[in-house]
């Protein structure tokens, strides 16, 4: 019973888990562009995770969000992360796999959305639109 009760989430982890996943969602609609067909990643280190389900891949000058249903969990791939095609290029788009070589969750996730990415979005100050409108 002592094992369990260690693994149990507390209040306070449940409302940490809570605020972090608010905070990823804000950045998300915050940042995220218009949907795109294919991206072709810049290479292994152009990436950040940015929770469990979602990627930031660099193409050039741009980046791209790449939402992900499976078990690859890039939150965890420090060494690095690879990605195989249908086609067989060094692009993905829909359907196409990421790995992040975790053997024991499978290492494996399919790229269900690709998005346009503005790295440079900034929230608007909540008192801006207030001082404005009372022209």
């Amino acid at each position: 019973a002592c094992c369990l009760a260690s693994c149990a989430t507390s209040p306070e982890q449940a409302e940490m888990l809570a605020a972090e996943k608010a905070s990823r969602i804000a950045e998300i609609e915050l940042r995220q562009g218009e949907s795109v067909t294919r991206v072709c990643p810049r290479g292994n280190d152009g990436w950040e995770a940015l929770g469990d389900d979602v990627l930031l891949l660099e193409a050039g000058d741009d980046w791209f969000m790449a939402e992900l249903s499976g078990t690859c969990d890039p939150e965890s791939a420090f060494g690095g992360i690879a990605t195989r095609s249908s086609t067989g290029s060094s692009c993905i788009g829909r359907g196409d796999n990421v790995f992040t070589g975790r053997p024991r969750s499978g290492g494996r996730c399919m790229v269900t959305g690709l998005y346009a990415w503005d790295k440079e979005a900034v929230a608007d100050a909540p008192d801006a639109e207030a001082g404005s409108s009372s022209d």
